[in-house]
């Protein structure tokens, strides 16, 4: 039976702890995937991405569904503070749009940023989730800036890392910060 272990074990935890009453971030909503499974487990979700193709997609996916409790957003994670002020948790799938241009990535750059600016402002009981994909160059570079950052959160946070050690070609891996 082939899984996907790093998907599976976001979905789990964003059972675990997101409730009706929540409001989510989707921070890169690509195909609209994780926009739609947020949608159905949360209140509101504000989904973030910089391309055409991944609103028309996510776009497409939610009026299919007939949900409504979704917002989309063409803009950079970079800028969540600017449309919303409080959340439950932040969703990343970094790396490229799946069956698009593969030259369009998150970078090092722009996701530390984000995370600096997010994680000063995490209030109690709140997350991120990252997946990061080490397996193309630019992943490479942005999942080991992602492992410094968090390496270095004072105690008021958790991290967890969720990676698969026998697999080869660099697989992705899931990375949680939680504030307590």
């Amino acid at each position: 039976m082939k899984r996907k272990h790093t998907q599976d074990f976001v979905n789990d935890y964003l059972l675990k702890h997101v409730s009706k009453d929540d409001v989510m971030v989707d921070a890169t909503m690509g195909n609209g995937f994780d926009t739609v499974f947020l949608s159905k487990i949360s209140k509101h979700v504000y989904a973030f991405d910089i391309q055409d193709k991944a609103l028309i997609s996510t776009r497409k996916k939610i009026k299919d569904e007939g949900i409504q409790n979704v917002t989309l957003i063409q803009d950079s994670f970079m800028n969540i503070k600017d449309h919303l002020k409080t959340y439950k948790g932040v969703v990343f799938n970094l790396g490229y749009l799946p069956g698009s241009d593969k030259t369009i990535t998150t970078t090092k750059d722009i996701t530390i940023k984000t995370l600096e600016m997010l994680t000063s402002n995490m209030r109690e009981d709140t997350f991120i989730i990252l997946t990061c994909y080490p397996g193309h160059d630019e992943g490479l570079i942005e999942s080991k800036a992602v492992l410094e950052f968090v390496s270095i959160l004072d105690e008021t946070f958790s991290v967890i890392k969720f990676m698969l050690l026998n697999k080869k070609n660099k697989p992705p891996f899931v990375v949680v910060i939680e504030k307590h």
